[in-house]
């Protein structure tokens, strides 16, 4: 919980994490549109789901970072099995690999 008084590292985190969040939601918007006009966005939905990825995976280490040593014991643990699990929240949809290979094919890189 933020309060009036906050630690200003932690409304910069926020903010950091808002702005990205905000864009990954127009991303999705955009992809929807196109295909709802029947296109097939493969090379957009490939970077997309691959920069989503990217935000889901340093959340754990991001508060990791902000919550200080002696903070509530069941939030460590948390966080600790977060950071634990973080790694493996790629395999929903494909690996991160795949991804980059299919969107460098799509930029003519490969």
């Amino acid at each position: 919980t933020l309060s009036p008084n906050a630690d200003p590292r932690d409304l910069e985190l926020l903010g950091r994490l808002t702005a990205r969040l905000a864009t990954l939601r127009e991303m999705s918007i955009a992809l929807t549109a196109r295909l709802a006009e029947g296109d097939s966005p493969v090379l957009e939905a490939a970077l997309f789901k691959d920069l989503g990825t990217g935000f889901e995976q340093s959340i754990p280490a991001l508060l990791a970072d902000r919550i200080a040593d002696g903070a509530d014991p069941e939030l460590e643990e948390t966080l600790a099995y977060l950071l634990a699990l973080s790694p493996v929240f790629t395999l929903r949809g494909g690996t991160r690999e795949i991804l980059r290979g299919m969107i460098a094919r799509g930029l003519g890189l490969r």
